[in-house]
């Protein structure tokens, strides 16, 4: 059995108007200044830092601010709350059933907080393509978390495939899959979603149609 895993942010949903605007919104609110969206979204994809909270305590100590992470934590989600409708689908409902439809396993690999997850995924009516589902708070480690190459294989466990393609948009994705391969004697193929960040040595797909195209080639390979 074959599986595909999908990360979540900027691979199935859009959060350039939710997550990124909350990294901003949050660093203004300890910097006491204004930083345009431009800037902290290059901080947050040259960074490769997975969690959200981190990028934000990054961005913030980037222009010269401090703050304590529990404290960024509490001012992000009260400004998430109020944002988090204004998301949108990347990845159609169709991509998925057609993947399903080839008798593959789709999984979920995330750095969201379940909360968050359970909002936007009941929201979009995704949980009945899944078939496994990694949030950020599933793995109680914490320090085996994604972006910890740990993370891709309890969720290659927990679907009981050994091949898969990993689709990620991220360095963390991107890092992640390369440690695993050190690490791991599974079968993994990587997919890096979007234009925002270029890597080296994996499969390219900038939209759904690209991205059909590439799981085709790489599915193939696979089987």
């Amino acid at each position: 059995m074959i599986g595909v895993i999908f990360d979540v942010d900027g691979v199935i949903i859009d959060v350039k108007e939710s997550y990124h605007y909350c990294i901003k919104e949050t660093a203004e609110y300890f910097l006491g200044k204004e930083l345009s969206i431009e800037d902290v979204r290059a901080l947050k994809f040259q960074s490769g830092i997975n969690n959200d909270y981190l990028a934000t305590l990054y961005v913030i100590e980037h222009f010269g601010g401090k703050a304590k992470l529990e404290d960024v934590i509490v001012v992000f989600d009260e400004k998430y709350k109020k944002l988090r409708d204004k998301e949108k689908l990347i990845l159609s409902r169709e991509l998925f059933e057609s993947l399903k439809d080839k008798g593959l396993k789709l999984g979920i690999l995330t750095g969201r907080p379940r909360g968050d997850l359970e909002y936007a995924f009941n929201r979009f009516g995704l949980y009945p393509y899944f078939d496994c589902i990694v949030d950020d708070d599933t793995i109680e480690n914490e320090d085996l978390r994604k972006p910890n190459p740990y993370a891709l294989n309890f969720c290659l466990e927990r679907m009981k495939v050994s091949k898969s393609v990993y689709i990620g948009d991220s360095l963390a994705d991107y890092n992640m899959w390369i440690g695993f391969r050190e690490k791991y004697r599974k079968e993994v193929i990587y997919i890096h979603f979007g234009k925002h960040v270029r890597v080296d040595g994996a499969v390219h797909a900038e939209d759904e149609n690209g991205l059909r195209l590439a799981l085709e080639e790489v599915l193939r390979s696979l089987r």
